[in-house]
């Protein structure tokens, strides 16, 4: 076997020695022409992230609008079969959820749906007041169902659906409850229908109306008087003018408002008797104790702020004359009444005067 031959002292001679200072010298040169490091800027950013942030952020927010159409669409065409269903816990839920789903599209504002002029919907809520129009006898759960329903259909703007259900509930014959709530319905949906600019024209259901403004309950006169007002007609103006001498004070400020809808000043006098009344009847709210009260209550301040808001409409038919005295008028009303929201529509009322 051969030995590994030892080192010559040649080659021992370039082996580095301990101690040998040769070692400290032996560096590496590195080059010199590398790029310097820089931070990146904002427009790589930009590129690199925000870009395609954005791009993404598009694509998934007309997924989502997409989408949500989409499931709104199923949303009410569902809770319309649930409101036809033989079960009373999916009807009224199905019913329950299309008024709040009526509620969010109307807060919508111009990307709303429309869907209280759908037709389906309004149809379906048509149907189910109908159960009610025959009942001779409420229950209380009924009657809140009832309300419930009017102020439901009186939102929506289908006359086909809406109008022939509520003309069965205002006949004579009806239940009184059923009376009031389908008259209480119709005015809700004809004011509606004239805040759309849709015009409401039905000469049978006027006369009816005028009938009704003639019976011996007050509270079918003054809602008589209140109906005939969204109707312009000849016949339901002539009506007007003669309720404004009506023993009811709720009915002859009805009627007055109802002129003024149409530009008449003829229930002028009316408002004017009104306000000299609520100076001294010391209108504040903490003085209200027992549920009596607070119906008195409520009503005095509805007549008082209806009156004001026809006044403030008709104030450039108002002779100068008679805003002197309108003037009069509102200064004891201010001073005496404590309710907040009255105080208000009277401030506004005088300015409008004092221009």
């Amino acid at each position: 076997m051969s030995e590994t031959p030892n080192p010559t002292p040649d080659d021992q001679s370039e082996l580095p020695r301990e101690g040998d200072s040769s070692q400290e010298d032996v560096t590496v040169d590195l080059p010199t022409d590398l790029p310097p490091v820089e931070p990146p800027s904002a427009g790589m950013i930009i590129q690199l992230f925000l870009v395609p942030a954005i791009i993404v952020a598009l694509i998934v927010g007309v997924y989502a609008v997409f989408g949500q159409l989409a499931s709104q669409e199923l949303d009410w065409r569902q809770l319309v079969t649930d409101v036809r269903s033989e079960n009373p816990h999916v009807r009224w839920r199905g019913a329950l959820g299309l008024a709040h789903m009526l509620d969010a599209d109307a807060q919508r504002g111009e990307k709303s749906q429309q869907l209280n002029a759908n037709p389906e919907i309004a149809t379906a809520f048509a149907e189910l007041y109908a159960e009610f129009i025959d009942l001779d006898d409420l229950s209380e759960e009924e009657l809140k169902n009832l309300e419930f329903l009017s102020k439901a259909l009186g939102r929506m703007q289908v006359q086909s659906a809406v109008i022939p259900v509520f003309r069965e509930g205002i006949k004579e014959t009806r239940n009184h409850e059923v009376r009031k709530h389908s008259l209480i319905g119709l005015s809700m949906f004809a004011g509606n229908l004239q805040q759309s600019g849709q015009t409401l024209s039905d000469p049978e259901l006027v006369n009816e109306l005028i009938e009704i403004s003639k019976e011996g309950d007050r509270l079918f006169r003054h809602q008589g008087a209140y109906a005939l007002g969204l109707f312009p007609t000849a016949e339901s103006q002539a009506r007007l003018v003669a309720l404004l001498s009506d023993p009811d004070l709720m009915t002859r400020m009805n009627a007055a408002v109802g002129l003024s809808r149409n530009g008449s000043v003829e229930g002028v006098d009316v408002f004017f008797d009104l306000l000299k009344d609520g100076a001294n009847w010391g209108l504040d709210p903490k003085q209200v104790k027992t549920e009596e009260q607070e119906s008195e209550y409520f009503e005095r301040v509805l007549m008082l702020i209806n009156s004001i808001k026809a006044l403030e409409e008709l104030e450039e038919k108002l002779t100068s004359d008679q805003k002197t005295e309108l003037l009069k008028l509102l200064d004891p009303l201010s001073d005496t009444v404590k309710d907040t929201l009255l105080k208000s529509q009277i401030i506004e009322l005088k300015a409008a005067l004092n221009k």
